[in-house]
């Protein structure tokens, strides 16, 4: 209870912060501008937090952010090739960074089923796609114009300024639909984390758990890549604080880790509107900035005999 009333306190402040100076404007500026933005942030931070507490558990790791299996670089690199093509739109670029998320998730399982390799594997593949991926967005980008470098800063740096309502409620529609498919699995992620033997001897059908968490998670980076762009470390740090918190099963983990992805992500837009106010940052520059030293902290930590 304590956490959701920060969360709810946090997002109340974001939404409603310099709302007075805005005059008779107000109430259109807050339900088409300021409302979409935050429920925007907010949806963003849980999806990765969902995605990283999945992939955490795929992995038996707490350090796994969801960026590792290339997921959100191929959905950049897909977002970045529509623009240079002039395919941009309201549906074009977030269908397109979704399609470059699934591919990039079929690239990754595709090698690693031909390797025949573990879970240690799949990550090394997805560190390569995503090196991959990068080199060919900056390749696009330096063989593009200024326009196209521009447009795709939002990709590259993320952002929630587009939030828009068309595109914003089915995507809350499928993050519940995943919600309440992950809490009818909380108990096969409880028995997953005692290995694989044991739970398969406790009756998880070991194989088909593997492929839905690994579609669920790359479903959740696509739907937080088309809308927001690149933003990382809240699907890592999330889970981890929500552990920390103290619940271990995941019936009770599975709603500390949303909320505190709501709010690490409605704290880092409000901290990038007011930080350097009138001008604005970028969010996925901020967690970057916060989230690196905090993934080395963890790792050192974890590190310790």
């Amino acid at each position: 209870m304590p956490l959701l009333a920060v969360t709810a306190l946090v997002t109340a402040t974001a939404l409603l912060w310099d709302l007075d100076s805005l005059g008779a404007m107000q109430a259109d500026v807050l339900w088409q501008l300021r409302l979409p933005r935050v429920l925007l942030a907010a949806f963003t931070g849980a999806t990765l937090a969902l995605a990283g507490l999945l992939l955490q558990d795929f992995f038996r790791n707490p350090l796994v952010e969801p960026g590792l299996l290339g997921v959100s670089a191929g959905a950049g690199l897909a977002a970045v090739l529509a623009i240079a093509s002039g395919l941009g739109g309201l549906w074009t670029l977030p269908l397109a960074a979704f399609a470059g998320a699934l591919a990039a998730l079929l690239l990754v399982l595709g090698i690693g089923r031909r390797l025949g390799a573990g879970n240690a594997a799949l990550l090394l593949v997805g560190v390569a796609i995503n090196a991959l991926a990068a080199a060919l967005v900056h390749l696009l980008l330096s063989l593009g114009d200024d326009t196209l470098l521009r447009s795709a800063s939002f990709w590259l740096m993320g952002s929630f300024a587009q939030a828009d309502w068309t595109l914003l409620l089915p995507a809350l529609l499928i993050l519940l639909l995943v919600v309440l498919r992950t809490a009818q699995r909380a108990t096969a992620l409880d028995l997953w984390q005692l290995g694989d033997s044991e739970a398969a001897h406790l009756g998880l059908d070991i194989r088909r758990f593997r492929r839905e968490i690994l579609l669920l998670a790359s479903l959740l980076v696509a739907l937080a890549v088309a809308q927001s762009g690149g933003i990382g470390f809240i699907g890592l740090l999330a889970p981890h604080m929500a552990r920390r918190l103290g619940p271990q099963r995941h019936r009770d983990l599975l709603p500390a880790t949303l909320a505190l992805g709501a709010l690490l992500a409605v704290a880092a837009d409000f901290l990038a509107r007011l930080l350097i106010s009138p001008l604005e940052l970028p969010v996925g520059v901020l967690t970057a900035l916060l989230g690196a030293p905090a993934f080395l902290f963890l790792f050192m930590r974890s590190q310790r005999p």
